[in-house]
């Protein structure tokens, strides 16, 4: 809870009137008796000078007693210093400690059950009046203007408009095509690199050309270093090799991703030996 300096101070203030009131009491009773006094006296006549001497009796008398009364007031008590009183104790208040966040798993009880206590306050819904009977698609039909009619389950029918159009008017007449192509116009090469073949229609107004790459084997001899496409067979270490990659300028062997083994390298033969060729006999007849 958060210390109130300025209710404190009230609090302090209230106690000074309410002590000060009771060490002046004696003495405003004291006063609203002279007064009373005064007041009773009867009114003056006219009459011979008054004697001093006996006034000043009367009031030194009174104000004796008054002098009396105020010197038996027990003097003020020394009153503390508000603010450091105020100081002290707002220092002796604890430090505030940093409170935690709430989270949403915090307030879901508090949710749920501010929640419940609303549905409870909820009045119980009472049943409806029963409604009237739906209208239903009975039949369809199309009219002799092209405008579909539907038939419903009352017995009422609806024009729902044209859904068939009218006939449009006659196109322009169309222009003679031109002549397709003719074997004549037809043409077929194969290209340089021996797996490609060219296919060419043309004539005196138009050209058109297609090429078709069929990844046939073809053997480009002892590997070198250059580029080598699918269908690609070289000869290296005295094997065959087949190149699977659509490029590829990488050297064949083994580890090689983009060639395969086509046709192993044989086994060197024996050296044979050398015999004489014996001599047949001459047969003669």
């Amino acid at each position: 809870m958060a210390f109130d300096g300025k209710a404190f101070g009230a609090e302090i203030v209230d106690v000074v009137k309410d002590f000060m009131s009771k060490e002046l009491a004696p003495l405003a009773a004291r006063m609203a008796d002279i007064e009373q006094r005064l007041a009773e006296l009867p009114a003056p006549k006219d009459g011979k000078d008054a004697d001093m001497d006996e006034v000043r009796r009367i009031i030194g008398a009174e104000f004796g007693d008054l002098k009396s009364a105020i010197e038996a007031i027990a003097p003020a008590p020394e009153m503390p210093d508000i603010a450091a009183l105020v100081s002290g104790a707002v220092a002796a208040l604890p430090a505030p400690q940093d409170g935690k966040s709430v989270t949403a798993e915090d307030l879901r009880p508090l949710v749920e059950q501010c929640v419940a206590k609303a549905v409870e306050a909820l009045p119980v819904p009472k049943d409806g009046n029963p409604g009237k009977d739906g209208v239903g698609l009975a039949g369809a039909l199309i009219d002799r203007a092209g405008n579909l009619v539907v038939t419903l389950t009352d017995g009422t029918t609806r024009d729902l408009g044209p859904v068939l159009g009218k006939d449009g008017d006659p196109g322009q007449p169309g222009k003679d095509g031109k002549d397709g192509f003719n074997l004549e116009d037809f043409d077929a090469t194969v290209m340089d690199d021996g797996r490609t073949v060219l296919l060419s229609f043309e004539r005196s107004d138009l050209s058109y050309k297609i090429e078709l790459g069929f990844p046939v084997m073809l053997y480009r001899g002892v590997f070198t270093e250059r580029e080598y496409e699918r269908g690609d067979t070289v000869t290296w270490a005295g094997s065959l090799w087949h190149c699977d990659a659509a490029k590829t300028t990488e050297k064949p062997g083994e580890g090689s991703s983009s060639w395969t083994l086509a046709a192993k390298r044989g086994r060197d033969g024996k050296d044979g030996t050398m015999k004489a060729v014996p001599e047949k006999p001459i047969v003669r007849v």
